[in-house]
């Protein structure tokens, strides 16, 4: 039997899988309960999909992990990945880059770090302390935001002093 605490935090987890969803939530989270191995949705943005149920205990885990910190962004990955990506590729990508958002909260905060993200079409802005810096969606990984946030990276004297909408761009060159 779970704990009252355990059953509000699996609760809030299913109610932020369904700011994601226009359709099929209420089937998809009863479906789940009932140990179905695929669930059908429409995610708002993307489309008609068919998730595994460890993809949509995956999404509504980090949907709101991430809404922890930006109350916003799960919903501005979705339209970033339903105007990007194909079908068959948006479900995933959502996963991964929720993943790895929820994991760039906890680690701001656990180092006392002002962290923010924004998404921007075709790029993922990260601000660490002021130093902003922009990823084409394809290249953010956990160990190149993680060196961001950790501050294992030399920025040259003449970035040191950017601010505001100027941005060091290094997604052009990463593969």
């Amino acid at each position: 039997m779970l704990s009252p605490a355990k059953a509000k935090e699996k609760a809030l987890k299913a109610l932020f899988a369904r700011k994601l969803m226009e359709r099929g939530w209420l089937t998809a989270l009863l479906g789940y309960l009932a140990k179905r191995e695929e669930l059908k949705v429409r995610l708002k943005y993307i489309g008609d999909v068919t998730l595994r149920r460890t993809d949509f205990e995956a999404l509504a885990a980090y949907a709101y992990y991430t809404a922890k910190c930006w109350p916003k962004l799960p919903e501005e990955l979705a339209r970033a990945a339903g105007s990007l990506l194909r079908l068959q590729e948006g479900p995933l990508w959502l996963v991964r880059v929720l993943s790895l958002a929820s994991y760039l909260c906890d680690k701001s905060r656990s180092l006392g770090k002002k962290f923010s993200i924004n998404i921007i079409p075709e790029r993922v802005s990260l601000e660490v302390n002021g130093i902003s810096v922009a990823f084409n969606f394809h290249c953010v990984n956990y160990a190149l935001a993680d060196a961001f946030i950790r501050g294992e990276y030399e920025v040259p004297e003449v970035l040191s002093g950017l601010r505001g909408k100027e941005v060091v761009d290094v997604g052009a060159n990463i593969g």
